[in-house]
């Protein structure tokens, strides 16, 4: 399916018509225009990479997401064409996700490998059933509107537009067949393996590290066990051990993960985002101070803000909402734009946690890797020159952990290390939970910007 959608740029720029194409891969590209095509693609995501979201404000407009790495907020020229496109975009993600329950079960008498398989066969099953659950909320929210839309035009007038009727029950149609058949996918995917349901209680195995070398790849992945449980009896358990800059933290984003965007209290969120930017010293480089000044710059300006009417604005929602009223969203220095860098900031530190808590990459790696994730699509060359320098100059792994020891001689025990990798992984999820939220309602109200500085 091809053909023309509105694309939100960013502030100044708006809605750009932009030429889609959707291929037979499921990979969603777009141009310029349709002529422009031999000049190749201005970006693509996979469809099945991505949750699909209907704003229920918008008629024409929809939303593809991966969460924490990229978002296409899209509008059609009018609510048929969005609900083709919604259409084709759903069936492709139930194409895709065919194939992850073809895994073949081993029936030989090796119990090990059998039961491995089964965990695999299952866990595949399970991502893709949550997949299904995705389409389904699709569907519904088209649906929802689709019968909306018959009243609305079945009520306006004495005598309906019979030919509006038409079409708008024409896509009904379609939406109800692509329900019904996701739907029974689900269904045929939840009894088919639930007698096998209670192997997902297994522990799975996890990455565990060497001991700490004084070179920069001085995490390696152990041989895997050959039994999976005898793995759980490796796995160092949840509780703290030692004392680190994670478990000494006083507030953290587990207390605001459990939370909706509009109840996240402001001063919490901004007292927070201050210890977790400490991790920065951490790195012992005066290369870092732009990224922590620009931080802590943008956290002052939502204090000021605060500090106006301290009793007004108790929340983050509160502050962003009475912007978008009073049409103020686009100052310089606005409350708005502090949020969102100051939100891209704490996502570049979750990404960095959860690449350097798999237990597999230098400190440098894990930066990198990060940073192409979040915060390089909206920095300049000079910019982008500026973190690679920095990137340089971090400290070797076995430094990176000592600086994270209450004291330093836990650093040298044999847990030390893979506790500090459990808390790096759980720390990053609620992080990411976080700045999710708040994207979700900046995506919603048009408030991203792909805006490039430096």
């Amino acid at each position: 399916m091809e053909g023309i959608l509105y694309k939100w740029t960013n502030y100044y720029n708006g809605w750009q018509p932009r030429y889609f194409v959707l291929d037979e891969t499921g990979v969603l590209s777009y141009y310029k225009s349709s002529e422009l095509i031999h000049e190749g693609c201005k970006g693509s995501c996979l469809v099945l990479a991505c949750e699909v979201k209907v704003p229920p404000h918008d008629p024409f407009r929809f939303d593809l997401i991966i969460p924490g790495e990229q978002f296409f907020c899209l509008k059609a020229k009018s609510q048929p064409e969005r609900q083709r496109w919604l259409v084709a975009l759903g069936t492709h993600k139930s194409r895709g996700t065919k194939s992850t329950t073809s895994i073949p079960i081993n029936n030989n008498n090796n119990n090990n490998n059998t039961s491995s398989t089964l965990v695999t066969h299952l866990s595949a099953i399970d991502q893709e059933i949550k997949l299904k659950v995705q389409e389904l909320r699709l569907y519904e929210t088209v649906l929802t509107q689709r019968v909306h839309a018959i009243k609305s035009i079945a009520n306006d007038t004495p005598i309906p537009d019979v030919k509006k009727l038409d079409e708008s029950s024409s896509m009904l149609n379609i939406t109800c067949d692509a329900f019904i058949h996701t739907l029974d996918e689900c269904v045929k995917l939840a009894t088919g393996d639930s007698s096998q349901s209670l192997l997902l209680l297994s522990p799975s195995p996890r990455k565990l590290s060497n001991r700490i070398s004084t070179n920069r790849q001085s995490f390696t992945e152990h041989e895997p066990t050959k039994s999976v449980n005898s793995i759980a009896t490796t796995i160092l358990p949840k509780q703290i051990i030692y004392k680190t800059f994670f478990s000494q933290l006083p507030n953290t984003f587990a207390q605001l993960s459990c939370l909706a965007f509009h109840e996240i209290h402001s001063e919490l969120f901004l007292s927070i985002c201050e210890q977790y930017l400490t991790l920065i010293d951490k790195f012992n480089s005066t290369t870092f101070t732009p990224l922590r000044a620009d931080a802590n710059g943008n956290i002052s300006k939502l204090r000021r803000k605060i500090s106006n009417d301290p009793s007004k604005y108790q929340t983050l929602y509160s502050i962003v909402n009475d912007e978008i009223i009073s049409k103020t969203i686009k100052e310089k220095n606005s409350a708005t734009d502090s949020l969102l860098w100051l939100k891209r900031s704490v996502h570049f530190l979750s990404c960095f946690l959860h690449e350097f808590g798999q237990g597999d990459q230098t400190v440098e790696d894990a930066m990198n890797k990060a940073y192409g994730q979040t915060l390089k699509r909206f920095h300049g060359w000079i910019t982008r020159g500026v973190f690679s320098i920095a990137f340089r100059s971090v400290p070797y792994n076995e430094d990176f952990l000592i600086a994270l020891a209450i004291d330093s001689n836990d650093a040298r025990e044999v847990l030390f290390e893979q506790q500090v990798l459990n808390e790096m992984t759980d720390h990053s999820l609620n992080m990411n939970i976080v700045v999710n939220k708040i994207t979700e309602f900046y995506i919603e109200h048009e408030l991203e910007s792909d805006e490039i500085i430096g």
